[in-house]
C-alpha cells in the first residue's frame, strides 16, 4: 500500500503498523518514527541532455514534462516535490501520473518525461534511466513507521523496540 491507504488502514484497524513515505503532520491518533532519511534524485531518460551531468540544477528541469505519483497516494511527498520545483522557480508540467515508483521510472525510460524521486529508487536497474543528484541537494524525504497511539498489541511494541536499536546506517 502507498502512504494514504496505509493511514486509512491504520485508522480502521486493518493493519497494526505501516511503513510509509513522508507521513502527514496532522494525524493526532497516529505516531510516527523515522527509519530512513534520503535525498531526492532527478529521474531522466538516458537520452536526456542532462543525463550526462553528475548533478542536475533543478531549475533546468522547468521545461521538461513530468511523471509523478498522484497526490492521492502520498499527499505529503507529492506536495514536497511540487514545493521543491516551486523553490527552483517553476511549476512542473505533469503529463502522466503513476501509482508506483517502478511505473514512474518505466514511463521516464520511454521518454515520456522526467521525475523527482527518493534516492533509493536508484536500486531499480533500468538501462534507459539515469538517476542524477539535484542541485540544490539539501531536500530530503523520509520513511517512517506508523502505528496507532494507544495500540496495546505486544507485536507492535516489539517491532518498535527493534526499530529503535541503532542500525549501521539509515541515511543516504
Amino acid at each position: 500500500m502507498t502512504t494514504a491507504p496505509q493511514i486509512a488502514a491504520l485508522h480502521d484497524k486493518t493493519i497494526d503498523v505501516g511503513l510509509l513515505r513522508e507521513p502527514p503532520a496532522d494525524e493526532a491518533e497516529l505516531n510516527f518514527r523515522t527509519v530512513l532519511s534520503e535525498p531526492f534524485v532527478a529521474v531522466l531518460p538516458a537520452t536526456h541532455p542532462l543525463a550526462r551531468q553528475r548533478t542536475v540544477p533543478l531549475a533546468h528541469l522547468a521545461d521538461s514534462p513530468f511523471v509523478l505519483l498522484p497526490r492521492t497516494v502520498g499527499p505529503s511527498l507529492h506536495d514536497q516535490i511540487i514545493g521543491l520545483c516551486a523553490t527552483a522557480g517553476f511549476t512542473p508540467h505533469v503529463v502522466q501520473h503513476a501509482v508506483e515508483w517502478q511505473t514512474v521510472c518505466a514511463l521516464v525510460e520511454t521518454g515520456l518525461g522526467v521525475s523527482l524521486a527518493p534516492a533509493s529508487i536508484r536500486r531499480l536497474r533500468l538501462r534507459g534511466v539515469a538517476f542524477r543528484r539535484i542541485d540544490p541537494g539539501t531536500a530530503r524525504t523520509r520513511v517512517a513507521v506508523a502505528w496507532r497511539e494507544n495500540d496495546r498489541n505486544p507485536l507492535v511494541g516489539h517491532l518498535l523496540a527493534t526499530i529503535s536499536q541503532d542500525p549501521p546506517n539509515r541515511s543516504w
